[in-house]
């Protein structure tokens, strides 16, 4: 499977806001930091292959636009995953970092996400650390999403992974969506799908704003 074609063409259909950023910023809201969820599943080769969502951390800002409509947060964090059992070493497949948005209402029936890929690190087990900056591009999409309440997913950023352990460090980033009436929540997730399809989904703390 090209799992690097599956994640744009995921992108193209999903919503997501991602872009970098530096410095310090004061929140609205935050997320604990920790291991915040872990979930595994026995696969076709008898290997436990683990999802785990790590340090997260999400604060919501005011919105730059100015729009009350519009709801703005940065993430930080690490998508890890962990494979054990019987030719381990030589497991692999993909991992994706990704939100689940709830909301009570829209204005019209749709919602505008931006995203761009941050300066993400993605690391395998002892090998060197490599640079997948350009994992997704910069898009925005505007998604048919009724007039609520709804829940749309979110693939926002991934690579493809092999061996028994990894992660994806995520530093920065800015999250935006935009159409959106009364109270959002957000909820990030982590999930790793294998060579032969196995897949497995662990979550990490919700926010709201």
């Amino acid at each position: 499977m090209n799992y690097s074609k599956h994640t744009r063409a995921t992108a193209r259909t999903t919503a997501a806001a991602v872009a970098a950023t530096f410095g310090v910023l004061a929140g609205l809201g935050t997320a604990s930091a920790g291991v915040d969820g872990v979930a595994g599943i026995v696969d076709h080769g008898q290997r436990t292959v683990e999802a785990i969502s790590e340090d997260t951390r999400i604060d919501f800002v005011a919105p730059l636009d100015g729009n009350p409509l519009t709801r703005e947060w940065f993430h930080n964090g690490r998508a890890s995953y962990r494979v054990s059992g019987p030719g381990a070493e030589n497991w692999h497949g993909h991992i994706t970092i990704g939100y689940m948005v709830g909301y009570p209402a829209t204005l019209n029936g749709k919602i505008r996400f931006q995203y761009q890929t941050p300066g993400l690190e993605l690391e395998l087990g002892n090998d060197p650390k490599l640079d997948v900056f350009d994992l997704i591009p910069r898009v925005g999409v505007e998604v048919e999403a009724g007039f609520g309440p709804g829940i749309q997913t979110i693939e926002c950023a991934g690579g493809d992974i092999s061996g028994t352990e990894g992660f994806v460090q995520m530093s920065g980033f800015h999250g935006t969506v935009t159409g959106v009436l009364g109270t959002t929540t957000i909820r990030p997730f982590v999930k790793v799908v294998g060579a032969s399809g196995d897949t497995v989904i662990t979550y990490g703390p919700t926010s709201s704003i």
